[in-house]
């Protein structure tokens, strides 16, 4: 874990500290709980420099959410009077004074009147039905197919699972559609920049939010089909709304 800047949520810390406590507070947890599993869990994972980073971006985090509890808040101001997070910033006296003014404006902060308290909705978690293996047709809004190859299920941490595919060169009707044993054979589409440059690229596609549902396009038509790409090939992150816009402009596909 590491800081990117002298802000207080500019750290690697203050990224997952909101992310777990927001992640409870959506399932319904209660401040309280929440507050509990965070606390003790950070406590247990980081050392004691690093502990000084998360009880900062924890107090910031609550107060934005207008709901900072006292031992929090507490923790906070005595760090921040202590020095001893300035500690970390030694090594560079620029970043060190910018550091020292960013918890002296923390320290207002907190002590100042927090907003009212913000609901938190529950996480949108994203989900395939889907497999390593698996061969499927994707409908074009032209009407026409296109075949992709599921590599594997990439399995994010946060619980996200969603599939990282290569694309075959073919296109057809939907009467067309190739057999597992043709789809073997099939070679694989090249993502063309607009220079002109070709590259083998995979596309790890997963839904924007709960509307971003392409099920009614999909269809498996074969499992167990041979995977041509290794497992750490370049990849294209995208979502499937983004998905037709990609295919017209860098696979010519429509």
């Amino acid at each position: 874990m590491g800081a990117w800047g002298a802000a207080i949520l500019s750290d690697d810390i203050a990224e997952e500290v909101s992310f777990r406590y927001k992640d409870l507070l959506g399932g319904n947890y209660s401040n309280e709980e929440a507050s509990k599993i965070v606390i003790e869990g950070f406590q247990n994972e980081l050392d004691e420099e690093e502990i000084t980073a998360f009880w900062l971006s924890f107090a910031l985090i609550q107060w934005k959410l207008g709901r900072l509890q006292e031992e929090v808040k507490s923790k906070a101001i005595e760090i921040i009077d202590s020095g001893v997070d300035l500690k970390r910033w030694e090594e560079d006296p620029k970043l060190k004074k910018k550091r020292e003014a960013v918890l002296l404006k923390l320290k207002e902060q907190l002590n100042s009147p927090q907003p009212q308290t913000k609901k938190v909705p529950k996480r949108f978690v994203t989900d395939t039905f889907l497999k390593a293996s698996d061969a499927i047709s994707y409908e074009l809004l032209s009407g026409n197919y296109i075949i992709l190859k599921v590599i594997r299920i990439v399995e994010q941490w946060t619980g996200d699972k969603y599939p990282l595919f290569e694309i075959c060169d073919w296109k057809g009707n939907e009467n067309e559609i190739p057999s597992k044993e043709q789809i073997n054979e099939l070679e694989l589409k090249k993502w063309t920049w607009d220079n002109g440059n070709q590259e083998l690229k995979t596309l790890a596609i997963f839904p924007a939010g709960k509307r971003d549902d392409p099920t009614k396009r999909l269809k498996v038509v074969a499992e167990g089909v041979r995977i041509v790409f290794e497992m750490e090939a370049p990849s294209i992150l995208l979502t499937w709304k983004e998905f037709d816009e990609k295919l017209n402009k860098f696979y010519h596909f429509k």
